[in-house]
C-alpha cells in the first residue's frame, strides 16, 4: 500500500518537473454594472478548472497572470449579479482584455464548485448535479452550527436522537449518517467520533459555503459516499475585512463570533473565534397526545452545552510562479450535559438518569496546488485529527444497581473514554488534452486508530472494564476523464480501486479477560466505477444523468438510537459483508433570467444492508448488548422537484417538494410475528412527502425571510425501555416556520431579530423509556436577536 503511493508521489514529481516554465500571458478583467455602467469593485473572476483568480479594485479590474497558451473560460461571479462566463484564447505572451457587464439577478447560484468532480467547475456547467448552501443562506437561518445550516436542505434531513445527550444523524435520501461522507475542504476528517456530535459541533464561522452532491460518490470519495458528499469550504478572504457579532436567544441560546481576513497580492489569512452557548430545556414529557405531552417531566428535552471553536487559513500564492500553499488549523472544545433535572442532580455526572459529555478536538491541514502549461495541475492534501471524548451516563450505574440491588462504590465508577487519530492525504493530478479532455488521476491513503474504554456489568453482576483497539489502513487510486464532445454534450466517466484492512482488538478485566476472544477483522478490495453526462439542448435547458457504485465497511465507531457512551456495546463480527449499493439519478434544469426550474428523480439499491440486533449469546458474553448484522437488502428511490423565481427586484421565492420511497426486501427480524411485521419493511425515519417556502424581501437595507418546511408522515420504532419492540408508529405531518427579519446602516451595522418554530409546534407522541423516540421537535419556539459589525 504504502509502496503504491510513493510511486504515484513519484510519477507526479516527474510529471511536475517536466512540464514547461509558464509564460508571461495574462488577463485583464474589467466589471460594470449593467445598469448604471459603474465598476463593481470586490467581483471574484476565477478561471475554471483551475486554481487561479483574482479580486477586483476599486476600478473594477482584476488581473491574472502567468498563463499558458490555450482557451481559457473566465467566469465572474458578484452577489446580487448574474454570473458572467467568457472564453478567452492567448496566444504567446502580453496580457489581454476583456470586459464584463454584470446584470442584477437575485437568483444568481455560487459560481464554482469542486465536489462533483473534484475538479473546479462553473456550478450550472458542472456534470454532475450539485447543490449549493450559500453563506447568505446560513445567514439567513441564523445557523450557528453546521447541524442547523443542512437543516431543511432537500433531500437532507438532520435529526436529533437522544434526550439525555442530543446526538444528532444526517440522513440523506433516505439513507443513515454513515452513507453519507462529510468532508472538509476535500478532506474525510469528519468521521468515526465526529459523526456523533460533529454536525452541532462544527460552528459556521468559517463556513463560505456548502456543497452537497446526492448519489453514489464512492468512484471518488470511497467509503462511505453511498448516499452522497457533503463538502464544507473554509472561507478565503478575498478582501481585507473583518466582523464580530452577538446573537442572544431565549433559555441562553447565544452565539458570540469574531472573525478577520487578510488579502494581498500573495497572502490571504483568515482567523475565527465562535462560541456557541444553550441552556438545558424542559418542556414536553411521555403521552399518547398533543395536551399530554405538553408536561415537564423533569427530563431535558434540549441539553446544556457550551462549545468553542478557534481556527485559522493561511493561503501563501506564487511561491514558484503559480503555486499556492495552503495552511489550516481548527480546535474544538465542548462540554454536553442533559438527563433528569430534579433536585440539580444532573450537575453530578456520575448520578443516575444523567449524561455528560466532553469533546476536544484538534483538525490540522496542509495543502500545495502547482499548476503548469496548458492547464496541468498537481494538488496534494495532508491532514490530522485527533478527537478526544470524556463521557459518562448511568449505563454501568443502572445494570449495576439491577443487579446487585444498590449503587456501586464511588471508585468503582469510571467514564467511557475514547481517543481517535485519524491521518488523511490525497494527491492527484489533472491534464487536459486535445482541448476536449481533461483527465484526473489520485490516489489517497487513510490511516485511523481509535482507543475506547468503559465500565460495564457481566452476567454475575459485577463490573469489568472492556477496552476496544481499532486500527484501519484504507487506500484508495482513482482516475476521471472529463469529455467535451461538444459544445452541448459532455460525459464524465471515472473509477476507483479501494481496498481497506481493519482490526479490533477486544480485551477486558475481572472474568471477561479469560474468554475465549477473536479479533475482528476485515480486508476487502473494492472496485467503484461512475459515470455521468450533461446535455444542453438550449443555454436555458440542462439534463444530466448518472449512474455508480458504492461500498461500505462496518469499522470504526457507531453510536445508534439509545447506545450513548456506549461503544463498544455494539459488536462487529468478522463475517460481516460490507454494504454495495447501485445508484442512479436524472434531473433537468430549466433556468429563465427571473426563474429557474429544477427535477431530480433518483434510486439507489442496497445489497447486505447492515442494521443492529440483540448479541448472540457468545457475543453477549464479551459484553456486548447488541450486534451488527447483515439483514438483508433495501432500496430507496424518489423525486424532488425546486423552483425560485425573482418576482421583483427586490422579492424572491423559492418552493421544493419531494416525494420518497424505501423498503427493506423482507421484514426485519424484531417485527417478524407482529401486527408491525409488515410494516417493518418501510425505512424508518424517511418521510414520504417533504417540502419547503422560501420567502426573501429585501428593500433598501432591509431583509426579511420566512422559511416554511413541511414534513409528511414517516414510519418510527418505539422499544418500551429501549429493549422491548412494541410498535412501529406512523406519525403525523407537520410544519415548522421560521423568520428572521435585519436592518443594515451605515453600511456596516447590521440589527436583526427573529424566531425558530414559530408555531410552537412539538411531536405528538413521547416515550422517554425510548431515548432515539424522537421524530419531530420536542420543544417548542425560540425567539433571538444580535448584531453584527463589519469591518471594511
Amino acid at each position: 500500500m504504502y509502496r503504491t503511493i510513493t510511486v504515484i508521489s513519484t510519477a507526479c514529481v516527474l510529471l511536475c518537473s517536466l512540464a514547461l516554465a509558464m509564460p508571461g500571458a495574462g488577463i485583464r478583467v474589467s466589471v460594470v454594472d449593467a445598469g448604471t455602467g459603474e465598476a463593481l469593485p470586490g467581483a471574484s473572476v476565477t478561471i475554471e478548472g483551475t486554481n487561479r483568480g483574482a479580486i477586483t479594485d476599486q476600478e473594477g479590474i482584476g488581473i491574472i497572470g502567468k498563463l499558458g497558451p490555450r482557451t481559457y473560460r473566465v467566469i465572474v461571479t458578484m452577489v446580487g449579479y448574474a454570473t458572467g462566463v467568457k472564453k478567452v484564447s492567448l496566444e504567446g505572451g502580453g496580457t489581454k482584455t476583456i470586459k464584463f457587464v454584470l446584470e442584477e439577478s437575485p437568483l444568481e447560484m455560487q459560481g464554482i464548485v469542486v465536489t462533483g468532480t473534484r475538479t473546479p467547475r462553473y456550478i450550472k456547467d458542472t456534470p454532475v448535479y450539485t447543490e449549493v448552501i450559500t453563506k447568505q443562506a446560513i445567514i439567513d437561518k441564523a445557523a450557528h452550527n453546521l447541524y442547523e445550516a443542512l437543516d431543511n436542505t432537500p433531500g437532507i434531513r438532520v435529526e436529533q436522537q437522544c434526550q439525555f445527550c442530543n446526538f444528532s444523524v444526517l440522513r440523506m435520501q433516505g439513507l443513515g449518517a454513515d452513507h453519507t461522507q462529510i468532508l472538509l475542504d476535500g478532506q474525510p476528517v469528519y468521521s468515526g467520533l465526529a459523526s456523533v456530535y460533529g454536525l452541532q459541533q462544527l460552528s459556521t464561522a468559517d463556513i463560505d459555503q456548502i456543497e452537497v452532491v446526492k448519489g453514489a460518490g464512492s468512484a471518488l470519495y470511497g467509503s462511505n459516499a453511498i448516499a452522497g458528499a457533503i463538502n464544507i469550504i473554509s472561507s478565503i478572504p478575498q478582501r481585507t475585512r473583518g466582523h464580530v457579532g452577538v446573537e442572544f436567544g431565549e433559555y441562553s441560546t447565544n452565539k458570540y463570533e469574531v472573525a478577520a481576513g487578510i488579502r494581498n497580492e500573495n497572502l490571504a489569512f483568515f482567523v475565527f473565534g465562535q462560541q456557541n452557548k444553550a441552556n438545558e430545556i424542559d418542556q414536553t414529557g411521555d403521552g399518547l397526545t398533543s395536551d399530554e405531552v405538553k408536561n415537564p417531566d423533569g427530563v431535558t428535552d434540549r441539553v446544556r452545552t457550551n462549545s468553542k471553536n478557534l481556527g485559522f487559513n493561511l493561503y501563501i500564492e506564487d511561491l514558484s510562479e503559480t503555486d499556492v500553499l495552503i495552511l489550516r488549523g481548527r480546535s474544538l472544545h465542548e462540554i454536553r450535559q442533559g438527563g433528569e433535572l430534579i433536585d440539580d442532580a444532573w450537575e453530578n455526572p456520575f448520578t443516575p438518569g444523567t449524561e455528560r459529555i466532553i469533546t476536544d478536538r484538534f483538525t490540522g491541514a496542509v495543502g500545495y496546488k502547482k499548476q503548469f502549461r496548458a492547464g496541468d495541475e498537481l494538488n496534494i492534501d495532508f491532514s490530522f485529527t485527533r478527537h478526544k471524548r470524556n463521557a459518562t451516563n448511568d449505563t454501568y450505574i443502572g445494570d449495576y444497581e439491577a443487579a446487585n440491588g444498590e449503587l456501586p462504590p464511588v471508585d468503582d465508577v469510571r467514564p467511557y473514554i475514547a481517543n481517535e487519530n485519524l491521518y488523511t492525504a490525497t494527491i492527484n493530478y489533472v491534464h487536459p488534452i486535445a482541448g476536449s479532455h481533461r483527465v484526473l488521476a489520485g490516489a489517497q491513503i487513510m490511516h485511523n486508530e481509535l482507543e475506547e474504554s468503559g465500565r460495564y456489568i457481566d452476567d454475575e453482576g459485577n463490573g469489568y472494564t472492556s477496552y476496544s483497539e481499532k486500527k484501519a489502513d484504507e487506500f484508495g487510486a482513482y482516475v476521471q476523464d472529463e469529455f467535451a464532445v461538444t459544445d452541448k454534450l459532455e460525459l464524465v466517466g471515472g473509477i476507483r480501486v479501494d481496498h481497506h484492512k481493519s482490526k479490533d482488538n477486544f480485551r477486558g478485566s475481572a472474568d471477561v479477560a479469560s474468554l475465549d476472544y477473536r479479533p475482528a477483522k476485515f480486508d476487502e478490495t473494492s472496485v467503484n466505477p461512475r459515470f455521468a453526462v450533461k446535455f444542453r439542448p438550449a443555454p436555458e435547458l440542462t439534463l444530466r444523468g448518472s449512474f455508480g457504485t458504492g461500498f461500505r465497511v462496518p469499522y470504526g465507531f457507531s453510536e445508534d438510537m439509545h447506545l450513548c457512551s456506549g461503544s463498544p456495546r455494539i459488536w462487529k463480527g468478522s463475517d460481516l459483508e460490507p454494504e454495495r449499493s447501485t445508484s442512479f439519478s436524472v434531473s433537468t434544469d430549466y433556468t429563465l433570467p427571473r426563474m429557474s426550474f429544477n427535477l431530480s428523480l433518483y434510486r439507489t439499491d442496497l445489497k447486505n444492508k447492515i442494521d443492529f440486533a440483540d448479541a448472540d449469546p457468545e457475543v453477549e458474553n464479551l459484553g456486548y448488548s447488541y450486534q451488527w448484522k447483515n439483514i438483508g437488502d433495501a432500496f430507496v428511490m424518489g423525486a424532488e422537484f425546486g423552483a425560485k423565481s425573482a418576482v421583483t427586484p427586490d422579492l424572491a421565492l423559492a418552493v421544493d417538494f419531494a416525494y420518497n420511497k424505501g423498503e427493506y426486501d423482507n421484514p426485519r427480524s424484531d417485527w417478524i410475528g407482529t401486527e408491525y411485521e409488515e410494516k417493518s419493511r418501510k425505512i424508518s425515519r424517511y418521510p414520504e412527502t417533504a417540502g419547503g417556502l422560501k420567502v426573501e424581501y429585501s428593500p433598501l437595507d432591509w431583509r426579511f425571510i420566512l422559511d416554511g418546511q413541511y414534513k409528511g408522515k414517516m414510519f418510527i420504532d418505539y422499544f418500551m425501555d429501549d429493549e422491548e419492540p412494541t410498535k412501529i408508529k406512523e406519525t403525523e405531518s407537520f410544519i415548522i416556520l421560521n423568520a428572521r427579519v435585519s436592518y443594515t446602516f451605515l453600511d456596516c451595522y447590521t440589527l436583526y431579530i427573529g424566531g425558530r418554530n414559530l408555531t410552537d409546534y412539538i411531536q405528538q407522541e413521547k416515550h422517554t423509556d425510548d431515548a432515539a423516540f424522537m421524530y419531530a421537535p420536542v420543544y417548542g419556539r425560540i425567539i433571538y436577536g444580535g448584531f453584527r459589525i463589519d469591518v471594511h
